[in-house]
């Protein structure tokens, strides 16, 4: 489950409440007769774990998509005796009337009900059973809740014709004595409010949006004790007004509309002024959206001067200098006001600049989604760093939003959003002066996001710009002679990036791609893991036989040549310049025109460098396929090609046989081994270890039980130290698996659990002093 932003990892109950909700009849249920889901009978299950149960499965109907809707569920909840809920949030369609129905007995204090479009009239006889008990009543959206409903319209909620069914046009809340809070928002034209609400004689908060109030005067009756009224997408008149200026103790008035054009009503100078004047405890006020008919704001010359300021006394909006204290929060959203000096406020919704558009998107999510999504659309603007004046929001936004990226699974869990997530990271690693931390962070994930997937999206995050962008980093990096995680990333992930794919490794070498790789050796010629990448990609690019004679020049066999002998990072290196070459020399002595230095002298080398590797080392590489490497077997135009592919099977099988003796023989690998027996051409220590790789794979068995080859996992807590690059190279060169934990996740440990419920517990009680007896 989600948490808020700023929030601390989710506690061990909520991991556990979810937990139950995949499991229930592993956990808390049982299968009844007719497949029916039952509470099992010697469980009790207290309000406040009841409510989290209900309001945790109504998250996941609507954001998991794995999650599967339990029939029966809100029958669980059917007997008080058993379970107690108190405060449910559900909403849109996952909610039907016998849902409502089943729980009908609860004593619930707090009911919020939004988008419910399957409830019908039914569900107001439901309602009444929570009369007694009922504090917070949200109906919002659910407007289909005051007509009857037919047969046709819902087969599955069955109801006896006997029963009487409940005309929502004439339901009042008679008998809702404890009711203080009341959302009908988007109530039904054919609906009278006034009937409808008259009888509730205890409301301190009332939200009206979207209603039609052909008598609003009928609103005077909670004039002594309302403290909140919402009057969102209300067509506003004089009478309406006057009543509200008379609710003397609001401290919350929203006003507001969607749009400008669709309000006959104007707000004036004199009514605004009315409103300060007359509602004194206001802390709160929204008029968004509304025209200003005459001018209300002070003369740019006549402003006070100085940085902006939130007392009244200096406010650019003449009726807020009456104000006796800043408001706590004001809506200025589509008004012309927002973009005035000073405002008069704490917190401010509009569009002039960032703070305004995220305090809007804040106000608006819940219950104004056209509002909200309009504020989106500007923040994204915003966010864009060459259209932002406030360089420092702009930073601290694209870092947490780099640092939310993260603690996903990727690229599983952003497969849905690949490429928009691709384009955020390829636009915020744009410009020539990153701020060093999102830089590799940003660069990190794109690494990560191109890692496992498959050829058709590697090939459209290349036609992104991919490839440039990292070349670009490359570049700035090499002009700064700097070699750190942000350059060894990058080549990395255009190591990864070009595995199998011709069209990135062509745009490698457009890019100018081979310069850097000879400027980043002769620059930095100690950097082990930089070697690595860098001959990892060029791996890649000599797998593609069109781009081979872009490599075949002398400069570039050369330097191939000599990496031959290189002891960095193990055999990684001279490995991967022997698979360059390898892979050169396949294509035959005809097509060698380099003189110097010559065929045979390279594949000398070549053979000496394959003797020289230990056959048990451990890599630092990942084959998805043998593909690049069975190429090179059945054939007699280079039989130290051949040698090579050989070595690199054998070493894979030998030291990770359960990853790779299955991959092997399920590409035909033996049967081409068989042919590399067959030929004369073939040398005879490649024919030994060819039969020595034959031989390991028919000798492997994959036994469920034998856990003697691992994995061998590391538990750790995503402390830094564990999850620096060197640490996770360690890892995969000796072959241990990190077993993933959720991110900052202490609480799993059930004893902070413990001391958390112990502290809250004692807060309470005041201190009792050693002197001071009781």
């Amino acid at each position: 489950m989600a948490t808020k932003a700023g929030d601390d990892p989710e506690s061990l109950m909520s991991l556990c409440t979810v937990f139950c909700l995949k499991n229930l009849r592993r956990t808390m249920c049982y299968t009844g007769e007719r497949n029916k889901l039952c509470l099992r009978p010697d469980v009790f299950l207290p309000s406040e774990i009841c409510d989290k149960l209900v309001n945790v499965y109504m998250e996941l109907v609507h954001t998991d998509s794995e999650f599967e809707p339990q029939d029966g569920f809100f029958q669980l909840f059917c007997d008080p005796h058993s379970t107690r809920l108190s405060r449910l949030h559900l909403r849109e369609d996952a909610v039907r009337d016998r849902d409502l129905e089943a729980i009908g007995k609860q004593d619930l204090m707090e009911l919020h009900l939004t988008c419910c479009n399957h409830l019908s009239s039914r569900s107001l006889r439901t309602l009444r059973n929570f009369r007694h008990t009922l504090v917070s009543l949200s109906l919002f959206g659910c407007s289909n809740i005051f007509f009857r409903k037919s047969s046709a319209e819902d087969e599955d909620d069955d109801e006896d014709e006997d029963e009487e069914f409940c005309d929502g046009t004439d339901f009042s809340f008679q008998g809702f004595r404890r009711l203080c809070v009341l959302n009908v928002g988007s109530l039904p034209g054919d609906v009278d409010p006034e009937a409808l609400l008259k009888p509730l004689g205890t409301l301190r908060a009332l939200d009206l949006s979207s209603t039609h109030l052909p008598r609003p005067a009928f609103l005077a009756q909670w004039r002594e004790q309302l403290a909140s009224l919402v009057l969102y997408n209300v067509d506003l008149n004089e009478e309406l007004i006057a009543t509200v200026l008379h609710m003397s103790r609001l401290r919350h008035l929203d006003i507001s509309r969607e749009g400008q054009r669709s309000s006959k009503f104007k707000l004036t100078r004199k009514i605004l002024t009315n409103i300060v004047q007359s509602l004194g405890n206001l802390v709160s006020l929204d008029i968004s959206g509304h025209v200003m008919l005459d001018n209300c704001t002070v003369p740019y010359i006549e402003e006070a001067m100085g940085p902006p300021s939130i007392e009244p006394c200096k406010s650019s909006i003449y009726p807020f200098q009456g104000l006796k204290r800043p408001l706590q929060f004001l809506g200025l959203y589509n008004t012309t006001l927002c973009n005035i000096t000073h405002i008069p406020a704490f917190k401010v919704t509009g569009s002039k600049n960032e703070e305004q558009v995220l305090n809007a998107i804040e106000a608006y999510t819940e219950h104004r989604p056209e509002l909200a999504h309009r504020a989106i659309n500007q923040l994204f603007d915003f966010v864009r760093i060459q259209h932002c004046n406030n360089l420092v929001r702009a930073v601290q936004v694209q870092r947490n939003c780099c640092l939310t990226l993260c603690n996903f699974n990727i690229p599983d869990e952003l497969e849905f959003q690949y490429h928009r997530v691709n384009l955020l990271l390829l636009k915020i690693l744009e410009p020539a002066r990153q701020d060093e931390s999102i830089q590799r962070i940003a660069v990190h994930l794109c690494n990560a996001l191109v890692c496992q997937v498959d050829n058709d999206h590697k090939e459209a995050v290349g036609k992104m710009g991919f490839v440039k962008t990292m070349l670009n980093l490359i570049q700035k990096k090499l002009h700064d002679k700097q070699c750190d995680q942000v350059m060894e990333f990058s080549w990395s992930a255009l190591w990864n990036i070009t595995d199998e794919t011709p069209d990135n490794c062509q745009m490698f070498l457009n890019c100018s791609g081979m310069n850097l790789f000879l400027d980043c050796l002769k620059e930095f010629p100690d950097k082990q893991e930089l070697h690595r990448n860098m001959l990892g990609l060029l791996g890649n690019v000599a797998e593609v036989k069109e781009l081979r004679p872009q490599l075949l020049t002398s400069q570039f066999v050369t330097v191939f040549s000599n990496l031959l002998g290189s002891k960095a990072d193990g055999i990684e290196v001279s490995y991967n310049a022997c698979g360059v070459l390898s892979h050169i020399m396949f294509d035959g002595p005809e097509v060698w025109t380099v003189e110097n230095p010559n065929r045979e002298m390279v594949m000398d080398k070549m053979w000496d460098a394959i003797q020289s590797w230990d056959v048990t080392s451990r890599r630092n590489i990942n084959y998805r396929s043998f593909e690049p490497i069975l190429r090179l077997l059945p054939q007699s135009i280079s039989p130290v090609s051949q040698h090579w592919a050989t070595w690199a099977l054998y070493n894979l099988v030998s030291v990770y046989p359960s990853k790779y003796c299955p991959l092997l023989v399920k590409e035909g690998g033996i049967a081409l081994l068989k042919k590399v027996l067959e030929l004369e051409s073939s040398h005879q220590e490649t024919k030994t270890m060819a039969r020595k790789v034959m031989e390991q794979c028919e000798n492997f068995k994959e036994d469920p039980m034998d856990t003697s080859r691992g994995p061998n996992l590391l538990q750790h807590d995503n402390a830094p130290v564990h999850k620096v690059s060197s640490m996770k190279t360690w890892c995969v060169k000796v072959g241990v698996e990190e077993l993933e934990c959720p991110a900052q996740s202490p609480d799993l440990n059930p004893t902070e659990h413990l001391w958390d419920e112990l502290e809250h517990r004692l807060h309470p009680r005041p201190p009792r002093h050693p002197n001071i007896s009781v």
